[in-house]
């Protein structure tokens, strides 16, 4: 993973570009500043791998900023963020990696990243990880255009939904066929699962994208170790039961993020109920847990950021008690 911090006094922007970053699958991030004498502190400190700066911020301004870092660690590489081209010569006279033009999109997210990757050795470039978002979505993302994938047809984005949430256990042919056919007559319900299944990886072998359905004794699984799905990693998160303090508010806050609507959205999937309940629960967990820990720390900012994203996905029943929570520190 490449270590990077995002530096721009604008919150909307740096969200923005943290989100596109975390979503390439190989940018962790160890540090996000708006004010830049600060992230000139910090960033000595976190030692990053790279620095993404705005250059228009108020005081020091971006290219001050990585002309400063540099003279700190050589090694460090900069990627500036601007709305303006004129400051791409400047960009390349300070040797930085490339210079990313606002709004900034997921071609160019994709572009710096492996390029980063490649200087540094780190071998990810040469297969693109697949994206794959099912939180307010489902979408999955093709390598090798970045274009969101279309289904051939509905049930072979369902059956797609149904593995992704078998992915550990597997599911047997019988509970897939119960669940996606259960009103055909056997015969032609199991002739649907081969097709479906034939079609689904075809699907993604045709994106590009590492992602292979096995079939062992009736049961399918499909492995998804090198692709990144924000489901995966929000539960994976869940799972580690991590305290909130210092060291992991970082963390917290990735999780979070990945959250951005129900499970499968506005797919009529009855059989992930359940899950996508779940989900939501241990969203609304975590959003009181970084609350709690922003008012200890009188972290108003950070509280006004939580807040701000959080009322666009709580649900009515839980947004007075977590707004009053919340609210009594602004």
């Amino acid at each position: 993973m490449i270590n990077a911090v995002v530096v721009d006094d604008e919150v909307l922007v740096l969200d923005h570009l943290k989100r596109l970053l975390k979503e390439s699958g190989k940018v962790r991030i160890v540090g996000e500043f708006t004010d830049p004498d600060i992230a000139l502190e910090e960033i000595a400190r976190l030692k990053p791998d790279v620095v993404f700066l705005d250059v228009e911020m108020p005081g020091i301004n971006g290219i001050e900023l990585g002309t400063e870092l540099l003279e700190l660690e050589k090694e460090i590489d900069i990627v500036f963020v601007t709305a303006y081209e004129q400051y791409a010569i400047h960009a390349f006279k300070l040797n930085a990696v490339n210079y990313i033009l606002k709004p900034a999109d997921r071609e160019s997210i994709d572009e710096t990243v492996n390029r980063i990757a490649k200087r540094r050795g780190n071998g990810v470039q040469s297969q693109d990880r697949g994206k794959i978002f099912v939180f307010g979505d489902v979408c999955i993302l093709t390598n090798k255009t970045g274009k969101k994938v279309k289904w051939i047809t509905s049930k072979v984005e369902e059956l797609f939904a149904l593995l992704l949430l078998n992915h550990e256990r597997g599911a047997s042919k019988w509970k897939i066929i119960d669940l996606l056919w259960g009103e055909s007559d056997s015969e032609k319900s199991m002739q649907n699962l081969y097709t479906s299944i034939f079609r689904l990886k075809k699907t993604l072998k045709d994106t590009g994208i590492k992602a292979e359905i096995e079939n062992r004794a009736g049961v399918y699984r499909m492995n998804l170790e090198d692709v990144f799905c924000d489901f995966l990693e929000f539960e994976a998160f869940i799972k580690k039961k991590i305290t909130v303090d210092r060291q992991t508010i970082g963390e917290y806050e990735e999780a979070i993020s990945l959250y951005r609507g129900d499970l499968f959205a506005d797919r009529d999937y009855w059989w992930s109920i359940a899950e996508r309940e779940k989900c939501y629960e241990n969203y609304v967990e975590l959003v009181k847990r970084a609350a709690s820990y922003y008012i200890a720390n009188e972290c108003t900012s950070d509280l006004k950021k939580l807040y701000n994203k959080a009322k666009f996905l709580l649900r009515k029943e839980d947004l007075p008690d977590i707004k009053r929570m919340i609210t009594t520190k602004f």
